[in-house]
């Protein structure tokens, strides 16, 4: 496979994680409640599955390197953040703060795929 071809493949396996976790964030603050509720269970098997030390899905695996390299800068935490996030996310709906950090969760993943996609057209 072409260098362009692998990072074509990365990219789209990227996006669809942040396509995913995006959209569950949108639906989190909708007023439905049943909505809300299932965009919250959305979210935590997300942070479960990247979180998961014995995935062995490629995809899952590099979503979690990613994420473990992008959040420490941002919050100085690493995964350790999705693991609490999820845990607080199965006992109640998430506080302002967690919100926050979500999308920091969210804002890591878009800046790798932009970053993927700049490669992709030569710009990196």
């Amino acid at each position: 496979m072409s260098d362009i071809g692998l990072s074509g493949s990365i990219y789209e396996q990227l996006r669809s994680y942040a396509d995913r976790l995006d959209r569950a964030l949108i639906e989190l603050r909708n007023p439905q409640e049943n909505i809300a509720q299932s965009a919250r269970q959305e979210i935590i098997v997300f942070l479960r599955e990247i979180t998961n030390l014995h995935s062995v899905n490629p995809a899952t695996r590099l979503v979690a390197a990613i994420l473990k390299q992008g959040l420490p800068s941002v919050t100085g935490q690493g995964l350790a953040l999705c693991s609490q996030l999820a845990n607080a996310l199965e006992q109640r709906i998430p506080s302002l703060t967690e919100m926050s950090q979500l999308e920091q969760v969210a804002r890591a993943l878009d800046k790798e795929c932009s970053s993927t996609l700049a490669r992709i057209k030569g710009k990196r």
